[in-house]
């Protein structure tokens, strides 16, 4: 069986924790307005979860912030389903495909 314990099992999961956080930089950085605003919101509850083990007192905080990035990110993408944003190429000229 290959089980980490102690010290092992931290470095471990502070690497994956860390990967998480470098994706959802990149992620959100190669966006702009609303998908961002989805992004933000998507990525603020996955990265805010596993903080909770931290401190018992910030779990009340973390859930009302989670919850709030949740639901930015629903109306973030409700308006990009409703609206989509038009694709304009470098002339300037709008692709409807």
């Amino acid at each position: 069986d290959f089980v980490l314990h102690g010290w092992p099992l931290v470095a471990v999961n502070l690497a994956l924790y860390g990967y998480l956080c470098w994706l959802g930089f990149w992620f959100i950085r190669g966006t702009g307005g609303r998908e961002r605003l989805f992004l933000v919101g998507w990525f603020a509850n996955i990265l805010l979860s596993p903080i909770e083990t931290l401190q018992s007192r910030w779990v009340v905080a973390i859930n009302y912030i989670g919850a709030f990035g949740l639901a930015l990110a629903l109306l973030a993408a409700l308006s990009l389903l409703l609206h989509p944003p038009t694709a304009t190429d470098s002339s300037g000229t709008v692709n409807t495909t």
